[in-house]
């Protein structure tokens, strides 16, 4: 469903995991050339930008991440340190990333470092969400925020935009506590009750935030930046 741009309603996490999706495809014309994806994980968004050069990843060893997940990083180290040399890359990708960084300005200088000149940063951050990835979750992010930080090391903003809005936001935190309430299912009739609980939530929620989106609460933003 990834490849068609559509995240199942049986996913807990539907309406947040969605809304990154989209923002991406949105601004997928902004990618071109080279490009870094900063704390890449497992590459998940890559299908979305075929028409890169080449999609390089950057992340920590599963051995220093708070995350332990199977990861496919073409390069390991640090987003506040990067090992590429300055003006190397077209395109900067970063994904619900800079919430984990305990210095968000340093990883910002670093991605404009390795960016060409007319280069673009694409990034994803929550202003909603719960902890995550502990001990390493330690900002969450207004749009005023991304653009001072942003700003502050050299960027020029393309745009800055909700993901959703209040009843988007409403919605995916209600289905996170039906599925993660006293803990992940057990079992399979367990996991398909709640799976099941969660997509109706969602589903309802989800139409709600298209007939009238507040955006004075989101999930979070995605911004697309410039180097100058």
């Amino acid at each position: 469903m990834l490849a068609k741009g559509k995240i199942s309603y049986l996913n807990p996490d539907k309406i947040e995991r969605q809304s990154i999706l989209t923002s991406l495809i949105n601004a997928k014309k902004y990618a071109r050339g080279r490009l870094l994806d900063m704390g890449c994980g497992n590459k998940s968004y890559e299908s979305i930008f075929p028409d890169v050069v080449k999609h390089i990843g950057v992340d920590l060893p599963i051995s220093e991440s708070a995350n332990k997940l199977e990861k496919q990083a073409d390069v390991y180290g640090s987003v506040l340190e990067l090992p590429f040399n300055p003006n190397s890359f077209d395109t900067v990708l970063s994904t619900q990333v800079l919430e984990h960084v305990p210095e968000p300005k340093r990883m910002l200088k670093e991605a404009y470092r390795v960016l060409k000149r007319e280069g673009y940063l694409i990034l994803t951050a929550p202003m909603t969400w719960g902890l995550h990835e502990i001990p390493n979750d330690y900002y969450r992010y207004t749009k005023y925020g991304l653009k001072y930080l942003a700003e502050s090391v050299g960027f020029e903003i393309v745009y800055i935009k909700a993901r959703c809005g209040f009843w988007g936001a409403i919605g995916q935190r209600i289905s996170s506590w039906v599925y993660y309430f006293r803990g992940t299912p057990k079992s399979i009739i367990g996991e398909g009750i709640k799976r099941i609980l969660c997509g109706m939530v969602q589903a309802f929620y989800f139409s709600l935030d298209k007939i009238s989106k507040d955006e004075g609460e989101t999930l979070g933003y995605i911004m697309v930046a410039k180097k100058r």
